[in-house]
């Protein structure tokens, strides 16, 4: 425990500068800091084109115990060759985070790589990812086994029985799952519940409801992954995204310490951030705010002149896993039947897809980092003026444009000392347009006035970041899109994608006067509750069974506040009746 608040410590106090930084800048014992794991839990290992995969992920201590350390986590589906599929970044809840990937047509016939990971735990030398094999059936498009190619062959077989083996080998262990019956008819209500869940852990557990396939899959052989051993030591992104980087000299290549960086993540509702470099010349931004834009800006504080004798150099959170290796699968003759049946369903069951769309929950609206200060200008409010300096002039009275050309300035005109002769006056204001801060003057001056919406004005003195400014002047325009073209020498676009929004995810009700009767009903994924409530030890659910008979399976995952993994399943028959 101490342990851990010593390293908390650290990294709140800047201790560390970046998401990765080599072994040697670090000046402690890099074996003291607790370890971290991450777990998954899927709804399926077998998925067909046009199929969902679902997946619920656990952050671990070395004791199996949920860890509230690092708030990002990132999982990726990647194939044989190591391209990858999609890679999600989720933002930590409850030690838990969850999402899904529509399997697309485009995806082909194989045994693809399921990796999660955290910044953190990529550190470990063992353990640094945890994998699972997703075997993808396309029934769109043929494979063909490549000759010549060194393959592991896996075979597809039919069973006339699915489910049987696993009924008879998945004893129910502590934790007791019950159905109202054993056996339905089509759309009939189910109700669950759970009783003698070992440990208290509220909502981080997954439950799960889906049709037993009836196809048996050879297990491929695992990978023999080698130890981790790295030459860089990978931060934890204990309270947001780390975005990181070094700024390089171009004349010695050598780090710079000492230099402004900005980070933009535009928007209606940016995320602006200031950072400067440390000794090593390395930069880091924390961003614990929710954002949608795909892409962001960062900028080298500097004149462009001065930009042009420097190189910014972003960290990248990709890796290479290495190649595995190659797969084929053998399809058994016998599932023909199946597979087309199972095909037509889906196609279906995606022809109606609005009609059972799940809900995205938005992001929180970021409040800006001035909040509500200063004077806000909406100049719709007021006469039109053809230029911002004429604008600033006639209507914002309290900053000005003082020079004009490559000496033009701003600053703001402070109330209380109208001669300018108070302490940090000389120094200028903060000027951000879009979220975006200005760093040539004449970008703003010569801006089309038409399209600003606003100009808010804090003429006071005001810290930001390692920075203290006079002021502070904050331009929107209409379509909250400005973006420095000019200024190319100091100014990089990169791409950011967001973290995934979490779903509400829909649930069929066939109760009275239903508007869903009319609609055909082909899932085999009956459930898929994410974050089941069991704050008691215990917990109930009930949702609807589909048009499609046969065995499903009721699986509950999860770990207990005691390190306890549980994985509990149970069983319920569909029938035609």
């Amino acid at each position: 425990m101490i342990k851990t608040s010593i390293f908390i410590v650290f990294i709140l106090f800047g201790f560390f500068a970046a998401a990765q930084i080599p072994n040697t800048e670090v000046a402690v014992d890099t074996k003291i800091f607790p370890k971290e794991t991450v777990q998954l839990s899927i709804n399926s290992n077998l998925l067909l084109a046009g199929e969902l995969l679902q997946y619920k992920a656990y952050i671990l201590n070395a004791t199996n115990r949920e860890t509230s350390l690092s708030k990002v986590l990132y999982i990726s589906m990647r194939n044989e060759n190591d391209s990858v599929v999609f890679t999600h970044k989720l933002r930590v809840k409850n030690k838990t985070a969850q999402g899904d990937f529509f399997i697309p047509s485009s995806l082909k016939t194989g045994v693809y790589r399921l990796i999660g990971y955290t910044n953190f735990s990529r550190n470990n030398t063992q353990d640094a990812i945890v994998e699972k094999s997703i075997n993808v059936i396309n029934s769109f498009v043929k494979t063909k086994k490549i000759a010549g190619k060194q393959v592991d062959t896996v075979f597809v077989k039919m069973v006339t029985e699915p489910g049987s083996k696993e009924r008879l080998s998945s004893p129910l262990g502590k934790v007791l799952i019950t159905t109202d019956k054993s056996s339905y008819n089509h759309r009939e209500k189910v109700t669950i519940s759970i009783e003698n869940l070992v440990g208290n852990n509220p909502e981080n557990y997954v439950l799960s409801v889906r049709k037993i396939n009836p196809l048996e899959i050879s297990d491929k052989p695992e990978n023999n992954q080698k130890n981790i051993v790295s030459e860089t030591f990978y931060v934890p992104e204990v309270r947001g995204e780390i975005i990181s980087g070094v700024v390089f000299s171009k004349t010695d290549n050598k780090p710079v310490a000492n230099k402004e960086v900005s980070l933009t993540i535009p928007g209606k509702d940016y995320v602006f951030k200031i950072a400067k470099t440390n000794s090593n010349g390395r930069f880091f931004f924390s961003v614990s705010e929710g954002y949608n834009a795909e892409k962001s800006v960062i900028q080298l504080n500097e004149t462009k002149t001065n930009a042009a004798n420097f190189n910014l150099v972003l960290d990248k959170k990709d890796f290479d896993l290495g190649k595995s290796d190659a797969s084929f699968l053998k399809f058994d003759p016998a599932i023909k039947e199946w597979l087309q049946e199972r095909s037509v369903q889906m196609q279906i069951e995606n022809a109606y897809y609005d009609a059972k769309r799940d809900s995205i929950i938005k992001n929180e609206t970021n409040a800006q980092f001035y909040s509500n200060l200063g004077t806000l200008f909406l100049l719709d409010d007021y006469t039109r003026f053809p230029s911002v300096r004429e604008t600033f002039t006639e209507v914002v009275t309290l900053a000005a444009i003082r020079g004009t050309g490559s000496e033009s300035r701003f600053v703001v005109n402070n109330e209380y000392d109208p001669n300018g002769t108070a302490n940090f006056n000389d120094i200028p204001p903060l000027v951000v347009m879009d979220g975006v801060q200005i760093l040539n003057n004449e970008d703003l001056i010569n801006y089309n006035s038409r399209e600003i919406e606003s100009i808010r004005i804090i003429n006071k003195p005001y810290r930001f970041g390692p920075k203290l400014f006079s002021g502070i002047i904050a331009v929107e325009t209409k379509n909250g899109d400005y973006f420095p073209i000019n200024n190319k020498e100091n100014v990089e676009e990169f791409s950011l994608p967001p973290a995934v929004k979490d779903k509400k995810y829909f649930r069929l009700n066939y109760g009275q006067n239903s508007a869903n009767v009319r609609i055909p009903d082909y899932r085999v994924q009956l459930l898929w509750q994410p974050d089941f409530d069991v704050s008691k030890g215990s917990g109930s659910t009930t949702f609807y069974t589909s048009d499609v008979g046969g065995v499903f399976e009721i699986l509950l995952e999860g770990y207990s506040e005691e390190g306890i993994h549980i994985l509990s399943k149970n069983y319920i028959t569909v029938t035609d009746n």
